[in-house]
């Protein structure tokens, strides 16, 4: 099975050799493996850790381009209001196949050793009685699970895909239907689901306007699809003024906001719609297997930039939940940014590692939230560890962005430099400061920070609807944008070493495997640093602004590969809209190389024929290899 690789090397080298190509140093520094990823940020920590031995320090800088696949341009989805190209999902690798999602909702599955399509899936839409949105095809990730690829579609219903076969396995439908307490709209979600043995965990997604929903989690079990619970992100529509006491009882939950009495006041409510809320954020969740406990985070307030009708820190928004799996009850919480009028939600992953801290070893969940800060939280009650805020970020009219520096905020403040309605600065700017999943490996917490300073103006809030966001302008400081990447002490929160990018910001994840972090950027290059020093090692040039960062993954043959994503922007200030592709890279096939020096070198056909009968006598004693699917 594992000379699958170097087969078809040996034989497109004998067709399209022209030139010496032997390299000084070993192809490969390990044996075979099978890395897989199997999650959205790796697995089920949400690490963005794989382990493999081969691809490392001393020789990153030789990986070449194995095979590119071109994702089809996107045709027309029934029930989907915005089509777009390519795919913003980070592949998954499961044994030997590699799996994406596109933003037209399909999910291709790839044969690893070559790129060829293995099969495909449409997944189509059903909006009858469900409160939908205009909605997009933003898919963020992909779930492998005893055997199925899972992903959520924006019609609020789930999909599990048989990894092997393609088929339609399991399909949950109208998720958010007759949701108690809800008058507002869902929209496009885009995470996986999460599990824990049988049961099976999905996240919602609301607007950012005043049409925003009641946002929750739900529990399915997952061999009979029956509910299990949900728990809510908010109140009901027209609010609870005892939300915060009831929602969070002293005697078996604890957070660090205060209850806030009227907290949402009565949310806008005007002819049975509300106009304020929250949700999950769209990071991929962390579960405790052996606790029981699903870590979560959640979105900003809506609308964003005015809070006329949410007084009060908006519990739960912005925050890091921990529940009970079996029943969906809240043990704790931390908010990071109290009644936010920033956008600071608390997206991207969330991190269950462990830490020696205080003297102890420890269950620890590390996040980063917008607002620029890091947090490091006891797995078990919540409390802060440590917190790590970058000395690069700049910070100009966020002050309750600052809540864990000055325990302090203003619960009734209706926007930023409230009363006036002038023009004002936001920094960190209406992306954040961190735009991206961070990664944990080797006692290091890798986190990219930025600067993208924002101006904007209030607009009111007073109708429903998608637009209405409470802001106008938001330009962006293009000229300030600098990225500073940072691998902080899991154990302290100080920093180990950092690596300055500048003039973009950034957005994506990182990646860290066999002592090495990559960070994709829009400068277009693969940055590649020894993850214990910070020393760059490598910048591999892809030629295209990368949004994403590789994953990794294994081929047939047992060769590591590094799975790079491009795709349309998502900054457009920073680059032109671009189709997708998945382009694979791996080190250098030793077989290979030495064919194309010996062809090169005059030995000629009989050299070439006598390696092709070695091969083929070694495929034939040993079998062909299988073109199965995942084990």
């Amino acid at each position: 099975m594992r000379l699958a690789c170097r087969t078809a090397a040996l034989l497109s080298i004998l067709v399209f050799a022209q030139g010496p190509s032997l390299a000084t140093n070993s192809s490969s520094t390990g044996a075979p493996t099978d890395a897989n990823w199997t999650a959205m940020n790796a697995n089920r920590n949400g690490t963005n850790h794989a382990e493999q031995s081969q691809v490392g320090p001393d020789n990153v800088n030789q990986l070449t381009k194995r095979w590119v696949f071109s994702i089809p341009p996107a045709s027309p989805v029934k029930g989907l209001d915005l089509l777009q190209n390519g795919s913003i999902s980070p592949p998954l690798s499961v044994n030997g196949t590699v799996y994406i999602v596109t933003s037209y909702l399909r999910i291709y599955a790839l044969d690893s050793t070559d790129g060829s399509t293995v099969w495909s899936y449409q997944a189509e839409l059903n909006r009858t009685g469900v409160s939908l949105s205009r909605l997009a095809g933003h898919t963020h990730g992909l779930a492998y699970y005893r055997g199925d690829i899972w992903f959520s579609l924006p019609d609020c219903s789930v999909v599990g895909v048989g990894a092997v076969s393609g088929k339609l396995d399991h399909h949950i439908a109208r998720i958010c239907a007759d949701i108690p307490g809800n008058s507002g709209l869902y929209d496009s979600s885009g995470v996986p689901p999460v599990f824990h043995n049988d049961v099976m965990i999905w996240v919602s997604s609301v607007s950012e306007g005043t049409d925003v929903g009641r946002g929750f989690l739900a529990a399915y079990n997952l061999t009979t699809g029956t509910l299990l619970w949900r728990w809510f992100v908010t109140p009901p529509a027209g609010g609870d003024p005892l939300w915060d006491q009831t929602s969070c009882p002293l005697t078996t939950c604890h957070g660090n906001v205060a209850a806030y009495q009227g907290d949402w006041g009565a949310m806008g409510s005007q002819n049975h719609l509300s106009l304020a809320g929250a949700g999950p954020a769209f990071g991929q969740p962390a579960v405790d297997e052996k606790r029981g406990i699903i870590y979560v985070a959640t979105s900003q307030p809506s609308p964003d930039w005015n809070a006329t009708y949410r007084p009060g820190p908006n519990l739960y928004s912005d925050s890091i939940v921990a529940l009970n799996v079996t029943n969906g009850k809240m043990l704790w919480f931390f908010q990071s940014t109290p009644h936010d009028l920033f956008d600071f939600d608390c997206g991207w992953n969330v991190v269950l590692g462990n830490a020696f801290v205080d003297g102890q070893n420890r269950s620890v969940v590390f996040k980063g939230c917008k607002n620029g800060y890091v947090y490091a939280l006891d797995a078990s009650i919540g409390s802060l560890l440590w917190y790590f805020n970058p000395p690069s970020v700049k910070r100009v009219g966020t002050p309750n962005a600052n809540y864990v520096v000055t325990d302090s905020y203003d619960p009734t403040q209706r926007w930023i430099d409230y009363p006036s309605a002038s023009v004002f600065e936001q920094c960190p700017g209406a992306n954040g400061s961190i735009e991206s999943d961070i990664a944990f490996a080797y006692k290091l917490v890798f986190v990219a920070t930025y600067n993208l300073c924002a101006f904007g103006a209030v607009t009111s809030v007073d109708s429903f609807g998608a637009g209405h966001w409470g802001v106008r302008q938001l330009e962006p400081a293009v000229s300030q944008a600098n990225t500073t990447i940072y691998a902080v002490n899991s154990s302290t929160g100080q920093v180990v070493w950092s690596h300055f990018l500048a003039k973009i910001p950034y957005r994506g994840w990182l990646t860290v495997s066999n002592g090495v972090l990559y960070a994709g950027a829009l400068d277009g290059y693969i940055h590649t640093f020894d993850a214990r020093t910070g020393q760059e090692i490598f910048a591999l040039n892809v030629g295209v602004d990368l949004y994403e960062s590789p994953t990794v993954g294994s081929a047939r043959c047992g060769d590591t590969l590094l799975l790079q994503l491009t795709s349309p922007s998502s900054y457009g200030v920073f680059s032109a809209n671009q189709r997708g592709y998945l382009i694979a890279y791996g080190l250098p096939q030793r077989g290979a190389q030495l064919l194309s020096y010996a062809l090169y070198a005059g030995l000629g056909g009989a050299a070439a024929g006598l390696t092709l009968f070695a091969v083929y006598r070694l495929t034939r004693s040993r079998g062909s290899p299988k073109a199965t699917g995942p084990r």
